[in-house]
């Protein structure tokens, strides 16, 4: 008996890409100055309000996928209290695991690195990702080159237009 065999694979987790760094994340804008702040897939971020604190994890297209809170009743009653340093580092360690959890291992900091060093929460909030095993930063992708894609077919060269080349105005 034959078996067929699938012309076409169809990739069914659409988060596969990001993990294995073939796609590319976002550039940003031309003209920002900080640019690499909007370059990213997944952003890890501390929200804080005058009664509570919330962490979550941003994705460059879908927005917020993961948050721990400490609206939460189940993490707000092991807290002594919902805004201050310990609050911030159980928040991490919490968001770290459910990263972890649901298959995100890579998130960059959503804050830059003096506002880290200069709040003590951040810096907690930070530090337990890392214990937990989120790494901050992200991986470099790879490429689009005719190497790993022998279908490939445009130049590798930036192409500028001219005023000839404008083919939809007569």
């Amino acid at each position: 008996m034959s078996r067929k065999l699938l012309v076409k694979f169809v990739n069914r987790n659409p988060r596969n890409l990001e993990m294995l760094g073939l796609q590319a994340p976002p550039t940003g804008y031309d003209l920002e100055v900080d640019r690499q702040r909007r370059s990213f897939i997944y952003k890890a971020g501390l929200v804080r309000s005058k009664a509570h604190t919330e962490a979550q994890l941003f994705h460059y297209r879908n927005g917020v996928v993961l948050r721990a809170s400490t609206k939460e009743e189940s993490i707000s009653s092991q807290l002594y209290s919902n805004v201050d340093t310990c609050a911030a580092w159980n928040l991490g360690r919490v968001l770290a695991l459910r990263c972890l959890m649901s298959g995100i291992h890579f998130a960059i900091a959503a804050d830059s690195e003096e506002a880290i060093q200069r709040s003590q929460h951040l810096k907690a909030f930070y530090d337990s990702l890392v214990k937990g095993g989120l790494t901050l930063g992200e991986p470099p992708h790879v490429e689009h080159t005719y190497r790993n894609d022998r279908s490939l077919t445009y130049d590798s060269y930036e192409i500028h237009h001219t005023r000839e080349d404008k083919t939809d105005e007569q």
